[in-house]
């Protein structure tokens, strides 16, 4: 397995985790559960770090994906700590990973 396929498989599977973590849960309970909160957004920071030792080329090859997104998001919740707005988690946790569990896995299929 190349180093970009490791990449890939472990954007999926903290992908796959941060929304396990969430099912079921409504967003009420997931802005009273400080634990959940942390386990979600830790599951953010490896999906971009990972999105950000990806090579240009495999990017490239796959810009169907939202690398810079994924990488931003990483960058926010590192550096901007003390004012993640839950809002924002809630909705890439809602909108933006289903998505990308989706595209990865036909992505995976295929190797």
């Amino acid at each position: 397995m190349s180093r970009d396929d490791a990449y890939l498989y472990d954007i999926l599977e903290s992908s796959r985790a941060a929304l396990e973590y969430v099912g079921g849960k409504s967003r009420e309970e997931f802005a009273k559960d400080a634990i959940l909160q942390d386990a979600v957004v830790r599951r953010l920071e490896i999906i971009g770090e990972a999105a950000g030792r990806v090579s240009t080329a495999t990017q490239k090859k796959y810009a169907n994906l939202p690398w810079q997104a994924m990488k931003g998001t990483r960058n926010r919740v590192i550096h901007e700590y003390d004012s993640i707005e839950l809002d924002i988690i809630w909705d890439i946790i809602q909108l933006d990973l289903p998505l990308l569990v989706s595209e990865l896995e036909k992505i995976v299929s295929q190797k």
